[in-house]
């Protein structure tokens, strides 16, 4: 009996234990944790975006690369370029040629309209491609080339919706050239779209969305367009004018701006301790080291190939341009049309360098440390670059000493700007340059590889004359993959120029910002923004509970 007494006794200890034990454990979580906040979100449909003061809304006229990236927004084209530089169509619903390729007639879809509401017409085509016209007489637009081709245009008599472009030549017909903005005369008046840069103007276009307020030194508003045949956005854009683009850093870091975009090199050194979202994407701008063909040892395939085997272009990314490069098979865009970028064709090997130059007869004959030539002349590169560009400036070094392990004569010409440079540039005292391309989003590289263009490197080569020109005379998607695939395995093999990197720009993104598909491109920052939203934190403190004096008022 005093057993079962006693193990009674212990039991109702131990529990008595455990119930004071969880009673001030729950005080004492309580109080502990009574300070921690709880995370609660809202979301906005207004997005904050930066813009730098610009000249002028009308794309007619503008160069500032915010109007360029606005007007995508605000306005249509007649055609787009996609992630892959393909054309697909926009206020256009088909085109066709005429046998000759002389002209071309374009039918516009005939439920588009303006967010004045009113129905976009073949006339507004007219209209826009008369005063881009009319601008590039003046130098005074960006889309100046586009339209260079174009002999006049004419409305189809029975049909408003369907225009009839006739061409100067057949060499550059191609639907690329139509991705320029439509405008209205109804809000420019007759011939003034090629006129207007006011500061003030509000323009009136066909795209998601309309410019609800806008002060120049300050704001800019964009909200949906009722009047848009696409799918319609769910939010707004609001953009605030900065003074500088380096600007939007301290912004994004506190969510009042939602993204923006900087080109620099040297952007991620920006942003290292930044609670800021960033993403690279592919711009148009390649870095190349270009050979002078009018020099005989240039003019020598192999000795093409082993300069680009001397050349580690994985540690010149990392080192020169702070790993803000995409390695590529050419100068053509990454990805160009869908074909597979195929990366570096010439990576980093000194023993394949070397054995090119043997095989092309460069060999140190006298012993003096340096190759000649059959003929005993010393094998000297001349490398021109801009001194006052680090990047390029560190990739002609680097360049240099691996010319100097290969027993090459090498010495570096040091331009003082890019001024200087360009001078340099055409007066070709020089073997091979380290320089950079900004090619235009029609990638036609007629300039840079056609012998009838005045490349400035002196490339000539016919098949690839015919396959650029081909390219840009009104052929079929199918065909153009084909033909940029030939051009490509003929640059890969003939190396006019070796692509370094291709440069990429960067998007930095708050962390609010959600509904995003890093779908961002250098000629459309803002592609698919319709459904961006925010998601802010809003922190919730609880009050301090003491369950204790809770229990003892329960108890009175």
């Amino acid at each position: 009996m005093v057993k079962k007494v006693l193990i009674i006794s212990v039991a109702i200890i131990i529990l008595a234990g455990i119930i004071i034990y969880s009673q001030h454990g729950q005080v004492y979580n309580l109080l502990n944790k009574s300070n921690k906040e709880k995370v609660v979100y809202t979301e906005s449909q207004t997005i904050k975006l930066p813009m730098e003061k610009v000249r002028t809304l009308n794309p007619v006229t503008s160069k500032d690369s915010d109007t360029y990236q606005i007007s995508k927004l605000v306005f249509e084209s007649l055609f787009y370029l996609d992630n892959n530089l393909s054309l697909t169509n926009g206020l256009a619903s088909s085109y066709s040629y005429s046998p000759d390729k002389d002209s071309v007639t374009i039918t516009i879809k005939t439920d588009s309209y303006f967010s004045n509401g009113s129905n976009v017409t073949g006339e507004d085509v007219k209209y826009s491609i008369d005063n881009y016209i009319a601008a590039a007489a003046s130098g005074n637009t960006i889309y100046g080339s586009y339209v260079a081709n174009i002999q006049s245009v004419s409305v189809e008599r029975n049909d408003k919706y369907s225009v009839v472009v006739n061409f100067k030549n057949k060499s550059d017909v191609s639907m690329e050239n139509f991705v320029f903005p439509i405008v209205s005369e109804r809000n420019f008046g007759k011939y003034q779209a090629s006129k207007v840069v006011s500061t003030d103007f509000i323009p009136v276009g066909s795209g998601p969305y309309a410019i609800e307020n806008y002060n120049d030194i300050s704001k800019l508003d964009l909200v949906a367009n009722d009047y848009y045949n696409g799918e319609k956005p769910t939010n707004a854009l609001s953009f605030t004018v900065l003074p500088e683009k380096n600007d939007v850093i301290p912004l994004l870091e506190v969510n009042n701006i939602s993204t923006g975009c900087l080109e620099a090199l040297s952007r991620n050194t920006l942003i290292s301790d930044k609670k800021i979202n960033s993403k690279n994407f592919a711009s148009n701008e390649v870095e190349v080291v270009g050979y002078n063909f009018t020099k005989e040892a240039m003019a020598d395939k192999k000795v093409r190939q082993a300069i680009a085997y001397a050349i580690d272009t994985k540690s010149l990314n990392e080192t020169a341009y702070y790993k803000n490069g995409i390695a590529c098979d050419s100068i053509y865009f990454p990805g160009y049309l869908g074909i597979k970028n195929t990366g570096d064709h010439y990576k980093f090997d000194l023993k394949k360098a070397a054995k090119l130059l043997a095989s092309a007869n460069y060999l140190d004959k006298d012993g003096n440390g340096y190759l000649e030539d059959k003929n005993n002349n010393e094998l000297t590169v001349s490398i021109l670059v801009n001194g006052a560009d680090q990047s390029r400036k560190m990739v002609a070094e680097a360049i240099k000493a691996s010319l100097d392990k290969l027993s090459v004569s090498s010495r570096i010409i040091y331009a003082t700007d890019s001024d200087d440079f360009n001078n340099k540039l055409h007066a070709k005292d020089y073997d091979i340059f380290v320089g950079g391309m900004k090619i235009n989003e029609t990638y036609d590289l007629r300039s840079f590889l056609h012998s009838d263009y005045n490349n400035i490197i002196g490339y000539s080569n016919k098949k690839v004359d015919r396959l650029l020109d081909k390219l840009k005379s009104g052929i079929t998607q199918d065909q153009k993959i084909e033909d940029v695939k030939a051009i490509k395995s003929i640059l890969s093999d003939e190396l006019p120029y070796y692509c370094i990197i291709y440069k990429t720009y960067g998007a930095l993104t708050a962390e609010s910002l959600k509904g995003n598909n890093n779908s961002f491109m250098f000629n459309n920052f803002y592609n698919g923004c319709q459904s961006w939203y925010c998601k802010y934190p809003v922190a919730e403190t609880p009050k301090v509970v003491d369950s204790a004096v809770n229990n003892n008022s329960e108890n009175q």
